[in-house]
């Protein structure tokens, strides 16, 4: 997957100021463990879930509808950079950071990805797309932006 969207960035000549990957040396650890205290209830000191969208403590808000990528761009700043992040295998995150226009356009082109996930770096909201097609978002004031987006298209 990781070679999957390598080769999107360059099909599409995303620039890495706008997407790029974190490396091996970057603390990617910090940030998931920040990400699980932040927006998850969880029970077990050491275990962790893939799958967040059930584990989540804060005020959420769902839409199902078919391509939810769609919409992402309404519900994030497009000049705020972002945690992307997704898994790849069962029991390992693949992390990104970026800004929302060019983590569209990589989530349209992928060919597979199961869940995904989108972070404020100030670790004020969550979005989740999982692999129902269904967008959640939790978080400051996150949850209310998914509603009202809803409530119009309706």
């Amino acid at each position: 997957m990781r070679r999957d969207i390598e080769k999107i960035t360059q099909d599409l000549n995303i620039a890495s100021t706008d997407f790029n990957s974190l490396g091996i040396y970057e603390d990617w650890h910090k940030i998931e463990e920040k990400i699980y205290n932040t927006f998850c209830q969880i029970d077990h000191p050491k275990s962790r879930p893939i799958w967040l969208w059930e584990y989540f403590k804060l005020d959420t808000y769902s839409l199902s509808i078919k391509n939810p990528y769609q919409i992402l761009e309404q519900l994030v700043n497009p000049n705020e950079e972002i945690w992307f992040f997704l898994n790849g295998d069962r029991d390992k995150f693949w992390f990104y950071q970026g800004k929302i226009t060019a983590i569209t356009k990589v989530i349209s082109e992928s060919s597979y990805i199961d869940e995904i996930y989108l972070v404020s770096k100030k670790y004020d909201w969550l979005i989740c797309i999982n692999h129902h097609d269904t967008l959640i978002a939790t978080g400051k004031s996150m949850a209310t932006r998914l509603k009202n987006i809803a409530a119009a298209r309706s």
